[in-house]
């Protein structure tokens, strides 16, 4: 389970840390941590979000502990921490990014997104629709589609087979995910909402 240690601090005062894979996923997270806190009336300026990018699971897992404490410094009392499982064992991957150190003080939520975040946008037909069309219908599961970012690049090819999206898409989509849906469907999404709520909770006190 992730490390959700109750941060210190007043909303005036929270910063959120993301470290994720690429400025693409930090992005994506970034607005769907906005799409969250506005379900609670938590006005942008009451928080802000820094965030760090590995290009790269590797030099993410080579770099996270170095980006954690810049993260500390810069006033960051939670972080979270986002690594696509893709081909990895769920479990390994896990405990290898819970066996970071983290800086004392700090709440960390490790995100796992199987088998990459573009899966998240399978559960919303409304985002599909966006870069697929009409055609396109939402998965019951969609932690079990294989290669999700293809997949969606398959599907949203039109008759001249020119693909409609792309990855650089990502934020488009995730502005109108539809976030109960998400959470129903994607586990690693209904956590990742449950420690933001949780985080505002616990700062609102």
């Amino acid at each position: 389970m992730a490390n959700t240690s109750t941060p210190v601090g007043s909303m005036a005062e929270l910063s959120i840390g993301v470290v994720a894979e690429s400025g693409n996923d930090c992005e994506v997270i970034r607005t769907l941590i906005g799409r969250i806190f506005e379900t609670k009336q938590i006005p942008s300026g009451k928080y802000k979000v820094i965030k760090r990018a590995g290009e790269g699971c590797s030099k993410l897992r080579r770099k996270a502990e170095r980006w954690m404490r810049e993260l500390s410094g810069c006033g960051c009392s939670s972080i979270i921490l986002v690594h696509d499982c893709d081909r990895h064992d769920e479990a390994s991957l896990r405990a290898e990014l819970h066996a970071l150190a983290v800086p004392e003080g700090i709440g960390r939520f490790v995100c796992i997104p199987i088998e990459e975040i573009e899966a998240w946008f399978f559960s919303s037909e409304r985002a599909l629709h966006l870069v697929c069309g009409d055609r396109a219908r939402s998965h019951p599961s969609p932690h079990l589609i294989s290669s999700p970012k293809e997949k969606l690049i398959d599907l949203s090819r039109g008759a001249n087979r020119k693909p409609r999206y792309s990855p650089n898409d990502n934020v488009k989509l995730a502005e109108v995910l539809e976030l109960d849906v998400c959470a129903q469907r994607c586990p690693a999404f209904r956590e990742l909402r449950t420690f933001l709520l949780n985080l505002v909770q616990a700062v609102a006190t």
